[in-house]
């Protein structure tokens, strides 16, 4: 009897002090990202100058080596809606971006790698979703839509693009998988994946 008084007082005693006890992580912090884009994310890779451009590079699948630095890369905030970035030449009228290096990806089709004559802009590609309300990490969603490319006769093609990434506050990078759908001119799906930060990146 008095062994199973202590084994009930011990039982007691445990038990409220896991009652007491701070909350694992998995209590605190949702499973699911906050629902709604956090636009102020924007302002760790963007900056409102003319020509900004981030650090943008991609991964060669068939070398898996990174390659160089995408040049006129613009970024620019959508302006129909701010929770969105997008690739745009706001400073160069008629012309474009080269956008997730699709100018060379598609030279073939377009006959040229000259950003003002294939003229790719994107109001609306990038939005951010944190991990949990005040996160510095969470995940990107790429706007899943049709990107127009012009050929060097001036007609046009449209490539698919969809894709996710994460991205990371305190590093300051984007981790980037993108899908190009080829359809539109004969072909299937091409994946690609991107790094992408405000700073130089050692790869």
């Amino acid at each position: 009897m008095k062994k199973l008084y202590s084994l009930l007082l011990a039982l007691i005693i445990f038990t409220g002090c896991k009652k007491d006890q701070p909350a694992d992580k998995l209590d605190l912090y949702p499973d699911q990202p906050v629902a709604t884009a956090n636009s102020s994310t924007i302002a760790v890779f963007h900056q409102s100058t003319a020509f900004y451009q981030m650090f943008v590079y991609r991964l060669e699948p068939t070398t898996n080596t990174w390659g160089s630095r995408i040049a006129s890369h613009f970024s620019t905030v959508s302006v129909s809606d701010p929770s969105f970035l997008g690739f745009t030449n706001a400073g160069v009228a008629d012309s474009g971006t080269a956008m997730f290096d699709m100018v060379r990806l598609y030279s073939t089709y377009t006959g040229t790698t000259n950003i003002k004559t294939v003229k790719i802009n994107v109001d609306q590609v990038l939005q951010f979703f944190p991990d949990y309300a005040g996160a510095k990490t969470g995940i990107v969603k790429v706007k899943t839509q049709d990107v127009t490319l012009t050929k060097s006769d001036a007609t046009t093609f449209k490539i698919g693009m969809t894709g996710s990434g994460t991205y990371d506050e305190n590093t300051k990078v984007m981790d980037l998988t993108i899908t190009f759908n080829e359809a539109a001119i004969g072909g299937t799906t091409r994946t690609f994946q991107y790094k992408l930060s405000p700073t130089a990146l050692s790869l």
